[in-house]
């Protein structure tokens, strides 16, 4: 794929209905695209198509384009862990393109402190962000002020891995594609 000019790989997998909602998976860089596929079955059987991208290295200016790429014009957007940051980044950037946001144990950039953080703004978007430490439980806290829509930070029951999550983290999800 080009970006502004320059190849960009991507891994992007894309399944269930196109009749539905869409919601665009980000998900952290040591996970395999796999590791989504408990949740991806869960957003499926409630209706929703899901486009999983690998974030390692791709650029924000990526994902619109995957997102074009593969006939989607609208999606929630879920970020787990580093699959976070860049939807933060996007969720602040690019809300003609999404309708939520759901985060995993990310804050807001500039509530986390983040030096590199200046340029990612408010999200004007719902946002949902799921907590498994009190870290970052007080990083959700903080990522309050940052966020201008409705505003929800839920405790993760059980966090070992996304796939012994997968029902709560799709509820959440349906919870927001639901809000559109």
């Amino acid at each position: 794929m080009s970006v502004d000019g320059l190849a960009v790989a991507v891994t992007v997998s894309v399944s269930g209905s196109d009749r539905s909602g869409n919601v665009v998976l980000l998900g952290a860089v040591p996970a395999a695209r796999d590791a989504y596929g408990a949740i991806c079955a869960r957003l499926h059987n409630a209706g929703l198509r899901t486009v999983v991208i690998g974030t390692a290295g791709v650029p924000p200016d990526a994902v619109p384009a995957v997102l074009d790429a593969v006939g989607v014009r609208w999606a929630v957007l879920f970020g787990d862990r580093s699959g976070a940051e860049l939807a933060w980044q996007l969720a602040a950037t690019r809300f003609d393109r999404f309708t939520a946001l759901v985060a995993v144990d990310r804050g807001h950039p500039r509530a986390c402190g983040d030096d590199g953080a200046q340029g990612c703004g408010p999200v004007e978007l719902d946002t949902t962000i799921l907590v498994s430490t009190p870290a970052a439980a007080a990083a959700a806290r903080a990522s309050r002020r940052y966020v201008h829509g409705d505003f929800r930070q839920v405790d993760l029951l059980d966090r070992r891995r996304v796939t012994e999550s997968a029902a709560q983290l799709a509820a959440e999800i349906v919870l927001r594609s639901a809000d559109w």
